[in-house]
């Protein structure tokens, strides 16, 4: 049994807005494709609270710990983000496997800024590959075809 067995998906609730906007002040702002400033508390917890923007939206726990989230929109964009003490130990890739148990798609779209190479180079260890690139050259977009 590994530490990833005990990893679960729970759905972001109202208990989750502080540890949420936590990890947005985590972010490094250069690798960002979604956020161009910082939220204030109150619009973040308005966002996660009343605007449902996700298809599905989780908490990943493991060993009952908070370490990050990730979540999955309308059109199959998925996305996470795992808190800076926990990176780098393939945490997405297990997680993102329970996210496509619970949203089983033909296929899932990542979008990546090309400056953060360990996000680039996860997705493709995911199996996705490259779609396009945007044509200012801050956004490429992967794809993963499911069989």
């Amino acid at each position: 049994m590994t530490i990833f067995d005990t990893m679960i998906l729970k759905k972001v609730s109202n208990e989750d807005v502080d540890f949420l906007y936590k990890m947005l002040e985590e972010r490094d702002e250069t690798v960002h494709v979604t956020h161009k400033e910082m939220p204030s508390y109150e619009m973040h917890k308005k966002f996660v609270l009343e605007t449902n923007p996700y298809d599905g939206w989780y908490i990943i726990l493991l060993e009952s710990k908070k370490v990050g989230n990730i979540w999955i929109e309308d059109n199959n964009d998925i996305g996470w983000f795992i808190k800076n003490e926990f990176q780098n130990l393939g945490i997405p890739i297990k997680a993102f496997e329970l996210l496509k148990k619970l949203h089983k798609r033909d296929f899932y779209i990542g979008k990546n800024n090309p400056k953060n190479i360990r996000a680039c180079t996860l997705l493709e260890k995911m199996g996705f590959t490259i779609k396009s690139t945007s044509d200012n050259n801050k956004m490429i977009t992967y794809e993963l075809i499911e069989k």
